[in-house]
């Protein structure tokens, strides 16, 4: 289904897959009539699209359209997962919760036609873990969702800009880049900045319950065997 047509809230997030810096969760209102305008910005989907450009596009964006973001930082991401929270209940959450926000900040609510979501699980679970969703009657969640709303596509920039600069925060503290994803070379830094500045330091700047985290210790093992 295509939502271009429709006055569409769109969801979605950054950083999860990326066992550095945090998760951002970001939905964006887009009205029938601001459609146009956004496309002719360039406004698609992020994955086709260069980091200095969606920053470019994010600052253009904020100024068109309203949105809700929330970058929930390591920190707090490690203390829901050890709490028991898995990455579904995450993304669910937060979702909802910028959805809300989001239709809060719309001039004339009644207008909203449609809550586009970038497919991360089923109905049930999202039903599960947000046991009273927001307008459930108007959430579709879709796969490869912002080629299909432009709504999601300005959420998804938005995200990304956020993480992206999140991550060059980062980098500057550090005085180096950190390598993003999950991968031997983000292992291998890891390694190395546990290495000079401890395991708990590392967990301070990750998300704890990724895999790598086990490759990195087994790293820091084989050194001092």
């Amino acid at each position: 289904m295509i939502y271009d047509t429709m006055n569409t809230i769109g969801s979605d997030e950054a950083g999860v897959g990326d066992y550095f810096g945090p998760m951002t969760v970001c939905a964006a209102y887009v009205p029938k009539e601001k459609i146009a305008l956004l496309k002719e910005l360039g406004v698609k989907d992020s994955k086709n699209l260069s980091n200095s450009t969606v920053d470019k596009l994010a600052r253009e964006i904020i100024h068109i359209v309203p949105y809700s973001l929330v970058v929930l930082d390591n920190p707090s991401y490690n203390k829901k997962i050890d709490e028991g929270w898995n990455i579904v209940k995450l993304k669910a959450v937060l979702h909802d919760h910028c959805i809300r926000k989001t239709f809060e900040k719309m001039e004339q609510p009644d207008d909203l036609e449609a809550i586009v979501i970038d497919q991360f699980t089923t109905e049930k679970a999202y039903r599960k873990y947000v046991p009273d969703p927001f307008m459930l009657n108007l959430v579709h969640q879709e796969t490869k969702a912002e080629s299909k709303s432009i709504a999601v596509a300005c959420a998804s920039i938005l995200a990304r800009s956020r993480y992206l600069e999140q991550m060059s925060n980062l980098n500057r503290s550090l005085k180096q880049e950190v390598p993003r994803g999950a991968s031997k070379k983000t292992d291998l830094f890891a390694a190395k900045l546990a290495e000079r500045q401890g395991m708990d330091f590392v967990d301070s700047i990750s998300k704890k319950h990724f895999k790598s985290r086990d490759k990195v210790k087994e790293l820091l093992n084989k050194k001092y065997d």
